[in-house]
């Protein structure tokens, strides 16, 4: 039931209608109508106080009306808040046709609707956070006695303003509540849908079960509409199924479009109150009313700049600069104590951004390119690695790797990506025409294959440069404004330079780098030391040439580089990915604690962050913590990595038979993870299944084998006495790594038991040699 402003009076010389009580209530005037009641101003001739009286309108007899009305008056009866409407009475009368009367006494607010007060008052942010409080706790007390709004709206509030003191907030018109506790029939006979469109949550508009969290929704609407100015889903030209449309399947408006400067805990709030998953939504509404609370109290006779900035240091724990805004934090928080520790911590929950991995799909380019002969596979490189690169501009995302087999079809790949535990899938195609190529990109929902957003422009194809930086910049503007860092800014390289840079992105994609790559990028690097894409290709490069080789130089080459980024005015955050990868890999435990702690500091996805935790400890040793954040983090995303990482664990400890279960489970749902043929092959080994071994190892392509893996295979051959066999892997070894002890140790007994005894004592003698040199 609507209850329109304060604005339709008793027109002079009309009789008030006729109701029950009225020996005891005198009518005034009319305060509003809605559809099916009108609610009047009337005196309490016993109490000597004004109170307000909604009635049925004259004619609206239904059974399905009586029954809404009485509905109200049992719910208001169960309510006594501060920040609810109260019931005074009930007022019953049967007439002579057999019908009830019903009307109800209600406390009657000397002020407007939050509609009409938004439209005429010019509230500060303290005003408006305080009246978000308000109708927090009078939410929380209707919850707390299971009782649902379901009509939550602008309308449907109502403020009072003393003449002294802040204005109030009261919920009112609980005609279409529901009670969660009593088994009542629902109130939805005459219309199929109660409420108003533009304040249902989705599954209210879907006719799905409610609970609570369909009311934050509902509040979600209305504090963007106090707080932005707008609403978050402007009404639709087309009607209602039109906005209905947009409510269960369209994104509603960045709050940050709608109000640039809106503090980034107030708009990663809104967001959540406004997601279609009531999951993803607060759990209640007491911890909505514990955030605006603190930032209430930290914005006291704060100026708009300094408050925002404070919040956002504060929840984001970047670092203050000034030092009167870092004393009004702490201020802030000490008073947020009174709100309560719990309070605090539910607050910076709700305001954490749910982690998002995504993947980049293989890019679909159509038509010619003028050009050298691999232009076209070339352009295809660039918007590949673009996209990949746009996903350090998202905060709280990680990028999965994701290459799929040959002939995959598109919905195989998304379905691949699902059980990789992919959240958002990158997706671009091109239409080229000789100098021009017009590139459509997609975010997709791996989960139900729709597109979420998409964007497309045009570039020159003599221009790639600025295509590569206008696709990642695109490519972040197709996920919601909280997540979104800094645009990147164009640092062009030479012509020349570029297709250099080009040429080792190519190679990279094809698996056959070198060390001329990295010495390319280095010197890159010192030419172009702003530009951030060179420094995320060279951290890739090194840690593929590592991995490859086992050479730690390649790691300290990347990581020396990438300690000076500072310098050029690039910040820590934007490389800690890369950072983080590199120390990992390599043995660096006091410089990787350092960046882990960093890390634990951002918008890190904490998925993420469990796995370093689990990489961490199973490197020093400790891997019943390791195999525990390990499992952590596979059950907040169960991508291959993750599940290896349980197999890695359970491999230490000496567990096979629950390692290989793991590594089945990978293999099966992942079948190129060839780290996990490789481990299996450890294990297989080391139980004595040497044939297993083999073949677990030799299904990794030859090119993709790393030093250890190849040493493995060589073992593996050795013990089922395939000696040609181990000859020839160990020799490769060597001309890779020529000291490299147990590749010259096998190498020096199979010459020994081959009768070769001459080859076999040089091979010992380099063996001495080498193990002096490391012990020495």
């Amino acid at each position: 039931m609507d209850i329109a402003d304060p604005e339709v009076e008793q027109l002079p010389g009309t009789a008030m209608p006729e109701f029950p009580g009225g020996d005891r209530y005198r009518l005034q005037s009319t305060l509003g109508a809605g559809g099916m009641g009108i609610v009047y101003l009337a005196e309490d001739l016993k109490l000597h106080r004004e109170v307000a009286i909604k009635k049925l309108k004259d004619g609206l007899t239904s059974q399905n009306a009586r029954d809404r009305i009485q509905q109200e008056a049992r719910l208001l009866a169960r309510l006594n808040h501060p920040n609810i409407v109260a019931l005074h009475d009930v007022l019953e009368e049967s007439r002579e046709n057999g019908e009830n009367s019903v009307a109800l006494v209600m406390e009657y607010i000397e002020g407007t609707t939050l509609r009409a007060w938004m439209r005429e008052r010019t509230p500060s942010l303290q005003q408006k956070l305080n009246l978000l409080m308000q109708i927090c706790q009078g939410l929380s007390e209707a919850h707390n006695l299971g009782i649902i709004h379901r009509d939550l709206k602008p309308d449907n509030i109502l403020i009072a303003e003393p003449p002294k003191g802040q204005p109030t907030a009261k919920i009112t018109d609980f005609g279409i509540a529901k009670s969660q506790q009593l088994d009542e029939k629902t109130l939805t006979e005459e219309n199929q849908l109660a409420g108003t469109i533009t304040a249902m949550s989705p599954e209210q508009v879907q006719g799905r079960t409610l609970d609570a969290r369909s009311d934050l929704f509902s509040l979600g609407t209305i504090a963007f509409e106090l707080l932005c100015g707008s609403r978050p889903f402007e009404k639709h030209e087309a009607g209602a199924l039109a906005m209905a449309h947009r409510i269960t399947s369209e994104p509603h408006t960045p709050p940050q479009q709608a109000w640039p400067q809106i503090p980034e805990p107030l708009a990663i709030l809104l967001d959540k109150l406004l997601a279609k998953d009531p999951a993803l939504r607060p759990e209640s509404a007491l911890i909505v009313y514990q955030g605006f609370a603190l930032l209430h109290k930290q914005g006291l006779e704060s100026d708009t700049e300094d408050y925002t900035a404070t919040l956002t240091d504060l929840f984001t724990h970047h670092k203050v600069k000034k030092r009167r805004r870092w004393q009004r934090v702490v201020a802030g928080v000490a008073a947020a104590l009174t709100v309560g520790t719990g309070g605090y911590w539910g607050w910076k929950e709700i305001t954490r951004l749910e982690p998002q991995y995504i993947a980049v799909m293989p890019v679909e380019i159509n038509g010619e390119i003028r050009g050298e002969e691999n232009a076209k596979a070339l352009t295809k490189t660039m918007v590949r690695q673009a996209l990949m690169n746009s996903v350090s501009q998202l905060k709280a995302s990680a990028l999965v790797s994701f290459e799929p087999k040959e002939g995959m079809d598109f919905e195989a790949q998304l379905k691949k990506l699902t059980d990789k535990g992919v959240t958002d899938a990158l997706f671009a195609r091109l239409e080229c025409a000789e100098v021009r190529c017009e590139i459509e990109l997609q975010r997709l929902g791996t989960a139900d294959s729709q597109i979420k957003q998409q964007e497309s422009f045009t570039f020159l194809t003599d221009k790639t440069q600025e295509a590569q930086y206008r696709t990642s910049n695109s490519a972040v503007k197709l996920f919601t404004a909280s997540y979104q860092r800094n645009e990147l800014k164009l640092v062009s390289m030479s012509d020349n330079d570029y297709g250099h840079y080009l040429d080792v992105l190519s190679r990279m994609e094809a698996k056959k780098l070198s060390e001329d790559d990295l010495n390319t990028l280095i010197s890159l690097s010192e030419r172009y030391p702003q530009n951030i894409y060179i420094y995320q290709t060279l951290a890739d490069v090194a840690a593929r040439l590592f991995v490859l080789s086992g050479k730690t130089n390649y790691l300290e080459a990347a990581l020396r580089i990438l300690d000076k980024v500072t310098e050029f005015g690039i910040k820590e955050s934007e490389i800690l990915h890369q950072k983080l990868f590199l120390y990992g890999l390599g043995d660096y435990p006091e410089q990787y604690q350092q960046l882990i702690n960093k890390a634990e500091a951002t918008d890190f996805p904490a998925a993420e962050l469990f796995s370093e935790r689990a990489r961490q400890y199973y490197r020093n040793g400790n891997y019943e913590a390791g195999l525990k954040y390990a499992r952590l983090a596979a059950a907040m995303n169960p991508s291959a990595d993750n599940l290896y990482l349980i197999a890695i664990n359970h491999t230490a400890t000496g567990d096979y038979p629950s390692a290989r279960l793991v590594l089945k489970q990978i293999i099966s749902a992942h079948p190129e993870h060839w780290s996990s043929y490789s481990l299996t092959g450890v294990i297989e080994l080391e139980s004595g299944n040497f044939s297993e071994a083999e073949k677990f190892i030799t299904s990794i392509p030859e090119n993709l084998r790393g030093f250890r893996t190849k040493s493995n295979l060589g073992v593996a051959y050795f013990l089922q006495e395939k000696y040609s066999e181990s000859l020839e892997v160990n020799l490769k070894i060597l001309r890779e790594i020529p000291n490299n002890a147990p590749a010259l140790e096998q190498v020096a007994q199979i010459y020994l038991l081959r009768g070769q005894k001459e080859e076999s004592q040089q091979k010992f003698y380099q063996l001495l040699n080498t193990t002096k040199r490391g012990f020495g």
